[in-house]
């Protein structure tokens, strides 16, 4: 990986220096459009650390705020599962009960089985 950038700024350094000797402006005109381009990566450094800064600063109060919350909602969650199971069981055992009542009730039925004819 070491040789491929050493690779990448080698030629960047040839085609920069390339570029100068076989350019069709005058010296003043390149030195001008160089300037102008070290302005522009200057400027995009500085706005790409600046979203960079204030990227971490939102992800860092994002974490701030997942810490806070999701302890919190887990616990009410718990709480919510808890209080509907203490309603759930005794709806539960009325269920149960209808049904072993309404089996005691019927009648036995005689189990059909189908004869095959040979």
């Amino acid at each position: 990986m070491k040789g491929f950038f050493k690779g990448l700024l080698f030629g960047s350094v040839v085609g920069g220096l390339g570029g100068l000797l076989l350019a069709p402006r005058s010296g003043k005109e390149t030195q001008e459009k160089i300037i102008d381009e070290i302005d522009d990566w200057k400027y995009l450094s500085t706005d790409f650390n600046e979203k960079l800064t204030t990227f971490k600063s939102t992800l860092a109060d994002f974490q701030e705020t997942a810490e806070t919350m999701i302890p919190a909602f887990a616990e009410g969650l718990t709480k919510d599962i808890e209080n509907f199971k203490f309603q759930a069981e005794p709806r539960l055992e009325q269920i149960q009960e209808q049904v072993e009542k309404i089996q005691q009730e019927l009648p036995e039925m005689p189990e059909i089985t189908e004869e095959k004819e040979d």
